[in-house]
């Protein structure tokens, strides 16, 4: 057998020496081929040499062999190939049909070329990695985003969605998630996405991150409340801090600690008229005073009240009281 094609040429058949002449003539009759196509059906083989199939696959596989050469586009040159049975043959003949066969030769190349490639983007990677530490990146992260970040070093992402994905609470999650993303924006973890879904599957972190944990929490802000106390008019004043641990819809807004440095009465059966601020640092401020200090109180005039002229004036000048208003 002996036949050339632009890509295949050079088909040979190889049979043992000791094969009777009727193994010789299944042996011929199996690998005929016309235009790279077998002449005759497994069934057409079996059928005329009353033979079965598991017989047909010995004679085949352990007394003959096919050899042709392959030509490859990237080298511009054949390769031998081996077949012992019409399965090899077949795989190794579709890769011409889809004209993506190229050599060993070339496959070897390539598969480094890709394995460089890979290399010098995990090392470009790592780079980015290093410079978000160098920076201290997690310096543009809210307090929240630090405390996602610590627990992504410490801890697998399955753990994080338990203790921060609020169970069924919806916003949660997405606020868990949205903190992910901005944390990988900043370089400092790796999102692994699910190709089809895209969802989270999955975090990296370099490993030395975690030598940066005391560092990347957030900086400790003065938590405790404070009351002050008008012994004149009975009235009180209260600072409550905004919780910086809140990070379930079942925490408080503000949370602290309060000292009282003296006695305080809160009479009973006596109205008082309570107040709440809330300044831009989103601590609030109560104060609560006996309505009937209200009588002892100077005539006033709400704003809206006063001309029109006056009226911008006063409230810019309020405005600018209350942004250093100290209770």
């Amino acid at each position: 057998m002996d036949v050339t094609n632009s890509i295949v040429t050079n088909l040979q058949l190889q049979i043992l020496d000791n094969c009777a002449e009727k193994e010789k003539e299944i042996i011929n009759f199996y690998w005929a081929l016309k235009d790279l196509e077998f002449i005759n059906t497994l069934k057409q083989v079996r059928d005329k040499f009353e033979i079965l199939q598991t017989e047909l696959s010995q004679i085949i596989t352990k007394k003959s062999e096919l050899s042709f050469y392959m030509y490859c586009k990237s080298c511009s040159s054949y390769e031998k190939q081996l077949a012992s049975s019409r399965t090899r043959y077949n795989d190794i003949i579709k890769l011409k049909k889809q004209n993506s066969y190229t050599c060993d030769h070339c496959t070897v190349l390539k598969l480094e070329k890709v394995y460089q490639e890979k290399l010098e983007s995990k090392k470009k990677f790592i780079q980015k990695f290093e410079k978000a530490i160098e920076d201290k990146n997690w310096n543009n992260l809210s307090n929240y985003e630090r405390e996602i970040l610590i627990d992504c070093i410490q801890m697998d992402f399955t753990k994080l969605k338990q203790k921060h994905g609020g169970g069924n609470v919806k916003q949660s999650f997405i606020q868990l998630i949205r903190a992910l993303e901005k944390i990988n924006d900043q370089f400092l973890i790796n999102l692994i996405r699910n190709k089809s879904t895209n969802y989270i599957n999955e975090y990296q972190c370099l490993p030395r991150l975690s030598e940066f944990i005391d560092i990347i929490k957030p900086p400790k802000k003065n938590t405790d409340s404070y009351v002050k106390i008008n012994n004149e008019n009975n009235e009180l004043r209260f600072k409550l801090t905004i919780n910086e641990n809140q990070q379930h819809p079942d925490s408080p807004l503000h949370a602290g600690t309060v000292t009282f440095k003296e006695r305080i009465v809160i009479e009973s059966g006596v109205e008082y008229i309570f107040g709440l601020w809330q300044r831009a640092n989103e601590n609030l401020y109560l104060t609560m005073t006996p309505l009937e200090n209200l009588d002892k109180l100077p005539s006033q005039k709400r704003i809206c009240d006063q001309p029109i002229s006056l009226q911008k004036g006063i409230s810019d000048f309020l405005s600018n009281l209350g942004k250093n208003l100290d209770f």
